[in-house]
């Protein structure tokens, strides 16, 4: 399976040398730093002949157990996971999970046959059956199809910060297994991606691609609609197959340890909207803090005049755009607010012309998803609530080619 490298690997630490330039008037051209690569290892986890049952006992810290020969499996229940603040997760426990999952998302379809036993106690697994089912097949036949409009190619990088907050968000949560989560993802990408290629013709969609707008377009939407059933009664505890170390070339193990999730249900998929804004926005401070492209500063808490609040959207929509992810795109006040000295009610519309997720967005709003990939409205969301607002009345609205965005700051 093929490796994504900067997907697999972009810490917030890596340097801007090579990050934006520009010149003169002329769209910039972006790269972002961090292109470091991992190895990965295929992601199977068979129990040995013989093995006696795994035993789980309650420990305040998670510790991976890597079972002797003749020794029952032993793991720990951690109520409250520790996790990095960075989009690529330090520890080695997750590593290899991650590995395997993003390498699916940039790989040609494969078997069942590569995909890992399905030892998750969560939410019942997805089988073939339910991603390809008569409910299935009559969603796909209400959905537009994917528009055959001229794109940009995404940044490489960009496009992987986008999924991978996405993922990291999901695991941070603790509401399903992640060994579970990439079975899911596999078998409803399986499901729909041949229907998804044969409306747009032979050779229009470059499998594997994140730079590519129309795989992009796709690969999202499996992500998003994963990560909605997986948020449907999610259990409030669970067990999860954990990596362990093992030397260069020896087949990947996994040891099961047991999740406890302290994020009400209700709350999953506001929680999760938060992170990957979050996530999105840290990354592009780190690259373009102290450049000609950085978001102009507001004060922590300081509700700045509205003014202020539409040139700082203004550049986070020229960030989105010089990384491909829309055509064009631009920011206003569509509505004045009536606070004194601050924008408190301003209500302010964005627009992207052939955004990356133009198909993807429609179609989960029409499946009804409690969380889409609105990467734009998520990292705005994140810009302002450190500015000291909030969002109210937020809407996304789909006309012809263009994503419309319109909130009011609180």
């Amino acid at each position: 399976l093929a490796c994504l490298p900067a997907f697999l690997c972009m810490t917030s630490s890596t340097s801007r040398a090579s990050a934006l330039s520009i010149t003169g008037t002329s769209r910039p051209s972006t790269t972002f730093a961090g292109g470091s690569k991992c190895s990965t290892r295929p992601s199977t986890c068979t129990p040995q002949e013989g093995q006696s049952t795994s035993t789980c006992t309650l420990n305040p810290t998670r510790s991976s157990c890597t079972p002797q020969e003749g020794q029952s499996t032993s793991c720990t229940l951690n109520p409250t996971r520790s996790h990095t603040s960075s989009l690529c997760h330090g520890s080695s426990r997750r590593r290899a999970i991650i590995n395997a999952a993003f390498s699916l998302v940039s790989a040609p379809m494969v078997s069942q046959g590569l995909l890992p036993a399905d030892p998750a106690l969560a939410s019942p697994p997805m089988t073939a059956g339910e991603a390809d089912n008569v409910g299935a097949r009559f969603e796909r036949s209400m959905r537009k199809k994917p528009p055959k409009v001229l794109r940009n190619k995404l940044n490489q990088d960009f496009a992987v910060l986008l999924m991978r907050s996405s993922y990291n968000a999901l695991d941070e949560l603790d509401c399903v297994a992640m060994d579970q989560f990439q079975r899911d993802f596999f078998l409803i990408r399986s499901a729909e991606y041949l229907p998804y290629i044969d409306t747009l013709g032979p050779g229009a969609v470059k499998q594997g691609d994140l730079q590519d707008p129309y795989y992009f377009d796709f690969i999202s939407f499996a992500q998003y609609a994963t990560i909605d059933r997986e948020m449907m009664d999610p259990p409030i505890v669970f067990q999860e197959q954990q990596p362990v170390e093992v030397g260069e070339g020896e087949p990947q193990k996994f040891v099961p340890n047991v999740v406890r999730r302290t994020v009400d249900t209700k709350l999953l998929p506001i929680k999760h909207s938060e992170a990957v804004g979050n996530k999105i926005l840290n990354r592009l401070n780190d690259i373009f803090s102290g450049t000609e492209a950085a978001i102009p500063t507001m004060k922590p808490g300081s509700q700045p005049d509205s003014e202020l609040v539409l040139k700082a959207l203004k550049q986070l929509v020229v960030l989105f755009v010089i990384n491909g992810f829309a055509f064009d795109g631009n920011a206003v006040i569509s509505k004045a607010g009536k606070s004194l000295g601050s924008g408190g009610g301003t209500e302010f519309t964005v627009t992207l012309t052939s955004p990356a997720t133009l198909w993807s967005g429609q179609a989960l709003q029409l499946r009804r998803s409690k969380v889409t990939n609105d990467y734009f409205q998520k990292t705005a969301r994140a810009l302002l609530s450190r500015a000291g607002y909030d969002l109210s009345n937020a809407t996304i609205k789909y006309n012809e080619n263009q994503e419309i965005t319109t909130f009011t700051i609180v």
